[in-house]
């Protein structure tokens, strides 16, 4: 994989996206491989290392002839920072629906990451105000590693989330209380507490992006009232849709306003 680090220091995002698309050659398995992991790494990212909306039936193709296994090591290992959630324009352009239909407006993305997503939507449904707010913890990439994982990649370079420019540095509660949303938006939220906080700090819609199967969010948030939208299921893409004809993972669950 490319070096992060050495003894100078980062490396200059513009080498950092040279090397990555000179197709992350380190990774090795024969010519046909690194030109399957060139096809994605040019949908997922531009020349300059910044995040793409990939057309879907394009990315669909381009995973279908990926090696298993090399998806998400590209979306962990790459050097600009991890990769979770995959929005296409259908997706996004179902998401402003299902916004709209809920007569929401003003929308507030927390944990939001490298901003990727807020961006996607702000620019596929303009009548929309979407803010993003992230806390910065997952700016370390040790922040997201179990104590197993940081012992065996204390020798590797694994790149933490860059927040972008227009993610505001604020915790769940205090996003909240400061912008008031019609809805709250979160995507891919780590497997644990964080949901069942943001539920608890909105009077308002919470539209939860995830993956099944407990791998993010908290299932035993599924006691307070909600759905399931499955038109925005079948749309989604993620670092586990290797084959995507055959097997799809992004649930989204709209939960009610909760009466405090």
């Amino acid at each position: 994989m490319p070096r992060m680090v050495s003894g100078n220091g980062p490396a200059p995002r513009d080498e950092l996206a040279r090397q990555a698309w000179d197709v992350f050659p380190e990774r090795g398995g024969g010519a046909r491989r690194v030109v399957a992991r060139a096809a994605v790494a040019r949908l997922l990212w531009d020349e300059a290392g910044e995040r793409k909306a990939p057309p879907a039936a394009t990315l669909d193709r381009a995973l279908s002839a990926l090696p298993r296994g090399d998806l998400e090591r590209m979306c962990e290992f790459n050097p600009f920072g991890p990769v979770y959630f995959i929005p296409t324009p259908p997706f996004l352009r179902a998401l402003a629906r299902r916004i709209r239909s809920r007569g929401a407006r003003r929308v507030l993305e927390v944990a939001a990451g490298d901003g990727n997503l807020t961006r996607g939507l702000s620019a596929h449904a303009p009548d929309l105000r979407v803010v993003a707010t992230d806390s910065g913890k997952w700016e370390r990439p040790q922040a997201r590693m179990s104590p197993r994982e940081r012992r065996e990649l204390r020798e590797v370079a694994v790149a933490g989330i860059r927040s972008g420019s227009d993610v505001m540095r604020l915790e769940v509660r205090a996003a909240i209380e400061r912008f008031r949303p019609d809805l709250v938006l979160a995507c891919w939220l780590p497997p644990g507490p964080l949901l069942g906080r943001i539920l608890r700090a909105s009077d308002r819609d919470v539209l939860e992006i995830g993956a099944g199967s407990g791998i993010t969010g908290d299932i035993s948030c599924w006691r307070y009232e909600h759905e399931f939208c499955d038109e925005l299921d079948a749309l989604g893409r993620c670092r586990l849709d290797e084959r995507p004809s055959s097997k799809l993972h992004t649930r989204v669950t709209l939960y009610a306003p909760r009466e405090r």
